[in-house]
């Protein structure tokens, strides 16, 4: 029993000592990176457009697209007649003040009411790429959001021809290296494995998750 016990020790001592190594380890699972200069267009997932958005001009400006696409998000309701704070006027803003020549355009929501999830962004940008001629795009978006983003869009986009990379955006909170140490970067990365089992079930919307 004592030499059982003094292996579960060496065990925690080992995972103490390492839990940083281990912890990053397990963020890079769900990072993807795989994005080339070129591609028709880059589309900013909705969603932390603060942080989203900048990375996705830096990109423009070395060569990964000429354009930069915004998804059509649902509108959230404030009750505050003429206020806008959605992403689109945040990007505009950004766009305006950082690289005011860069094209920017908003992709239609195909249900007119717009998106509520990356599957709903995925579709509409389908019809788009389909309607432009596009033959590659880069999803940007958080880092931790790309493998199940990017999952997602081939899984929509499978059969059109049209290839889709994606690149990490750094989150203005917590990144691969310190995420368990926020409330925020423990939501976001726990939660991953049981959305990316959820996607790999459907090619729409989850019925009973309301995200508005």
């Amino acid at each position: 029993m004592k030499k059982i016990l003094f292996c579960f020790f060496l065990c925690g001592v080992c995972i103490f000592l390492n839990a940083s190594s281990l912890l990053t380890g397990y963020a890079g699972l769900f990072s993807v990176h795989n994005a080339t200069p070129g591609a028709d267009a880059l589309v900013v997932l909705g969603g932390g457009i603060e942080t989203r958005f900048p990375h996705a001009l830096e990109l423009y400006q070395q060569g990964y697209a000429d354009k930069i696409l915004l998804t059509d998000l649902r509108p959230p309701t404030l009750g505050i007649p003429d206020f806008d704070c959605s992403e689109r006027a945040i990007a505009r803003a950004q766009r305006d003040f950082f690289e005011p020549g860069a094209p920017l355009a908003v992709v239609p929501s195909r249900s007119g009411r717009g998106c509520v999830s990356t599957f709903d962004e995925a579709w509409d940008l389908l019809a788009y790429s389909q309607s432009k001629g596009y033959a590659r795009i880069i999803i940007v978006t958080d880092a931790f959001h790309t493998r199940r983003a990017l999952y997602a869009f081939r899984k929509v986009f499978q059969g059109s021809g049209i290839t889709v990379e994606a690149m990490g955006a750094p989150n203005a909170v917590f990144n691969e290296r310190n995420w368990w140490r926020s409330d925020r970067g423990l939501k976001s990365y726990l939660l991953e494995p049981l959305l990316l089992t959820v996607y790999f079930f459907t090619r729409s919307n989850i019925p009973f998750l309301e995200n508005f």
